[in-house]
């Protein structure tokens, strides 16, 4: 439940994308637990998040992928480590097409819209 708390607290959008990203960041941490014995998303590193995406979503379709790689970077921004951990969360998961792959020069200097995500989060957790 504490991944949902934090999603909810920061995550903006609508209602539904909020869900999708809990129901999502719910599966992560139950594969993470599984198979890191980490069940705290506050214990979370980027080679769980990065275990997930690579092992985890590999026989889903690249928009599925795209949508676990969003969540993880949700959770980065959430968590407030997301500058450092982008390098680490880079893979074929950040497009929905793969045909579009992002490469390291295409990427955004501050990660986009998470950077507001972390903003949001520093300011609850003073």
């Amino acid at each position: 439940m504490q991944i949902a708390i934090l999603l909810r607290r920061a995550q903006p959008g609508a209602t539904s994308g909020i869900q999708a990203h809990i129901k999502r960041a719910t599966r992560m941490q139950a594969l993470i637990a599984e198979r890191f014995g980490i069940s705290e998303p506050h214990q979370f590193k980027a080679k769980h998040l990065r275990w997930v995406l690579e092992h985890r979503t590999a026989a889903l379709a690249p928009s599925s992928r795209y949508d676990y790689w969003r969540t993880a970077r949700a959770l980065a921004a959430i968590l407030g480590h997301w500058p450092d951990w982008e390098p680490h969360l880079r893979g074929s998961w950040t497009s929905p097409r793969p045909d579009r792959l992002r490469t390291p020069s295409t990427y955004p200097v501050q990660g986009g819209r998470p950077a507001k995500l972390a903003r949001t989060h520093h300011r609850h957790a003073k």
